[in-house]
């Protein structure tokens, strides 16, 4: 939010900022579930004190994975994980020109 409020332009870059990408399968598992999982019962977990960290430094999980045009209004989106450097080149080289931003296929296609 502090971004969108101090950009002219905000793109979002990969899938996880585009569409949540992998985190967001956790979406479906109660937030609970994925700590006790992570932190505590996992098959290579060492945890003896059985705690889940909740030092104040650490940032808070949301009750689910949102991608970033749910949060903030997003002006170009850049698919892929991670997107390929031409994709980015071509992008900010059009906005940079002012001019549109207009990907072929071939640099936005995940086959």
């Amino acid at each position: 939010r502090d971004f969108r409020q101090h950009c002219k332009i905000l793109i979002a870059v990969g899938d996880c900022a585009t569409m949540g990408g992998i985190p967001a399968l956790r979406n479906n598992i109660p937030l609970s579930e994925c700590l006790q999982e992570a932190y505590i019962d996992g098959p290579t977990v060492h945890n003896p004190a059985g705690t889940i960290p909740n030092d104040p430094d650490l940032p808070l999980l949301l009750d689910r994975v949102y991608p970033v045009n749910e949060v903030v209004k997003i002006d170009y989106f850049l698919p892929g994980c991670p997107p390929s450097a031409d994709t980015i080149w071509q992008t900010l080289v059009a906005l940079l020109n002012d001019k549109p931003v207009d990907l072929p296929y071939e640099l936005v296609k995940y086959d």
